[in-house]
């Protein structure tokens, strides 16, 4: 599966969302995600290259966990994306680690989740970084930068700027 996703920086996030639902999308309460981000042993941030595995492990509110593989594609917000649900996060990291990856990096946020036919999107604000929006598409084929281009667009008729525009991963921007 290919996640393909846009993000950019918010300042009023209770009018997206209401831009947002009267385009259609239908909202979750707020979550707490805790992520703990590895890589393979030897690899920086900087060095990630279409191929290099990222791999995080979520706890959501204290009561669901996730172990998320990720590979880039194009850019850094078109990947590949593979997960399953674990029963244990400390013992999640303890594989990881013993499959030689490493942490690198703890992303803490708050979410708001909306759908809307086959498109997410995510009101965030993330512990050091700020309030973000990101708006994702799941898909097995198509031109990621050109899915890009039109989730942005869509983003761009809720209010968001070009110049408020993201090009990196919480991770990478931590």
């Amino acid at each position: 599966m290919k996640e393909i996703e846009v993000k950019a920086r918010i300042d009023n996030a209770d009018e997206l969302v209401k831009k947002a639902q009267n385009f259609g999308f239908c909202f979750t309460e707020v979550t707490t995600q805790k992520d703990i981000i590895f890589l393979p042993e030897g690899i920086k941030f900087s060095e990630i290259i279409s191929g290099v595995p990222v791999v995080r492990v979520r706890n959501q509110n204290g009561q669901k966990i996730t172990l998320t593989l990720k590979k880039r594609l194009e850019n850094e917000l078109n990947k590949i994306e593979h997960e399953i649900v674990a029963s244990d996060d400390v013992e999640a990291a303890k594989i990881l680690e013993n499959l030689n990856l490493y942490e690198v990096v703890r992303v803490d946020k708050n979410r708001r989740e909306g759908h809307f036919n086959d498109l997410g999107i995510c009101i965030d604000e993330v512990e050091g970084l700020g309030s973000f929006v990101e708006m994702e598409k799941l898909c097995e084929e198509g031109d990621g930068l050109k899915i890009q281009a039109e989730l942005f667009a869509l983003l761009k008729s809720f209010g968001v700027k070009d110049e408020d525009r993201v090009h990196n991963g919480y991770d990478t921007l931590i």
